[in-house]
């Protein structure tokens, strides 16, 4: 039988998750990020099933070999979070393991679907490899690099300001949340943010960045900019920068590595249509 955990009951799964190498499922169990968590156990779970907050994905945790949850989470995820989901507007089950064995289990619980998988790297960085170089850019006077504060979020002059406060809001429970705990830079050109740097996730002192350019800004090298100044930032404030893309996202990969990230490892990610 499967069991929702009250928020309160998070810390139940800590056990479960710190065998993970991942940090969006040591946030929500830590309470940092919102989220749904689904057990076999409420009192003393042995296996579970995180569904982000943003309706971003799943994350398998625990006991991969747990045959009593995966013949019930199977069930349950056909009757029960499908149907949530596809009300949210969700279209694809996208889930991850916190740990490699839960791979072949995706295949066993799902062997009914058009299981399909993704690569994803993640980097990481240190002050020593940290490029210095990399905010340095052809007509860079045409962009003003600003910090994302509470402040800033109040400037009426900023044409597209809802883009920046439906990133925030995509990642985090509330704006006041994210000021507390996140970090936000961003370029302006003619008044508008055209690339925006922050943290998608945080776990203690560790910084999950998510970073988008507006479309007709994309090939300028600004997202490279941008993340060279939060990346400068959480350094100078005894934070970890911490990024995590697909590998078939070419010109993330790319920025990663132009900035001084080195691949910490690599793991999947499975889907299958609703």
């Amino acid at each position: 039988m499967i069991h929702e955990l009250d928020r309160n009951q998070f810390y139940r799964c800590k056990n479960l998750v710190n065998r993970g190498v991942n940090i969006e499922e040591k946030a929500i169990v830590e309470g940092a990020h919102s989220g749904r968590i689904f057990v076999d156990n409420i009192e003393n779970p042995r296996s579970g099933l995180i569904w982000q907050g943003n309706n971003d994905g799943f994350i398998f945790i625990g006991d991969s070999q747990n045959k009593t949850f995966n013949h019930d989470i199977k069930r349950y995820i056909d009757d029960v979070i499908s149907v949530q989901a596809k009300e949210q507007g969700v279209e694809w089950f996208e889930c991850i393991g916190n740990h490699q064995s839960w791979y072949t289990t995706f295949h066993e619980i799902f062997s009914d679907k058009a299981l399909k998988s993704w690569d994803q790297n993640v980097y990481m960085i240190s002050p020593s490899s940290f490029n210095s170089t990399a905010k340095q850019q052809d007509n860079e006077d045409e962009f003003i690099v600003e910090q994302v504060t509470k402040q800033f979020l109040e400037n009426k002059e900023i044409n597209n300001m809802e883009f920046v406060r439906s990133k925030i809001m995509e990642f985090w429970e509330s704006e006041a949340t994210f000021f507390e705990q996140g970090i936000g830079f961003c370029m302006l050109h003619n008044h508008d943010v055209v690339s925006l740097c922050i943290s998608g996730y945080r776990y203690k002192d560790i910084h999950g960045i998510d970073i988008e350019t507006i479309e007709s800004y994309q090939g300028r090298k600004l997202a490279q900019r941008v993340v060279y100044y939060f990346v400068d930032y959480c350094f100078a404030n005894g934070c970890t920068p911490y990024w995590d893309c697909m590998e078939v996202n070419y010109p993330s990969n790319a920025v990663a590595k132009n900035i001084g990230f080195t691949k910490e490892f690599g793991y999947k990610g499975f889907e299958y249509k609703l």
